[in-house]
């Protein structure tokens, strides 16, 4: 059920922003593209439980925000970045206001290197761990 609600959180979250919101593995990410701006959540990984009908439930994710970037001069693509990577820290502090999370801690933000599809696209990564209440 916390897999889920934090899912749900996420995509209210992005798709509040104008993203195209798709969950899936990182291999099926361009097949599921279909405009942009564009956000890919990984399946959030269980790491770790505490407590039996009252506790904690630990993930991992990883967060992709991705723009079209083909059109784009050098400084306008770093402009893109960086409003990515601000979108993204906005993302993690308004989640970690959602009822049934508790924190949000080792969020790490960086552009993703990979190409996300063949038309130049650009994207910032956000990877964190998400400590969930039950």
């Amino acid at each position: 059920m916390n897999r889920t609600l934090l899912c749900s959180a996420i995509e209210g979250l992005v798709s509040s922003r104008g993203y195209e919101f798709s969950l899936h593995d990182e291999a099926y990410y361009p097949s599921t593209l279909h405009r942009y701006p564009a956000a890919f959540l990984s399946h959030p990984e269980f790491v770790a439980i505490e407590g039996r009908k009252h506790g904690k439930i630990t993930y991992k994710l990883s967060l992709r925000l991705a723009q079209q970037g083909a059109k784009l001069s050098p400084s306008q693509r770093n402009d893109a970045l960086a409003e990515m990577e601000q979108q993204l820290v906005d993302i993690f502090l308004e989640l970690s206001k959602a009822h049934t999370v508790a924190v949000v801690k080792e969020l790490t933000i960086a552009p993703y290197a990979e190409a996300i599809d063949h038309h130049g696209a650009i994207a910032m990564e956000a990877k964190a761990t998400i400590v969930t209440i039950f």
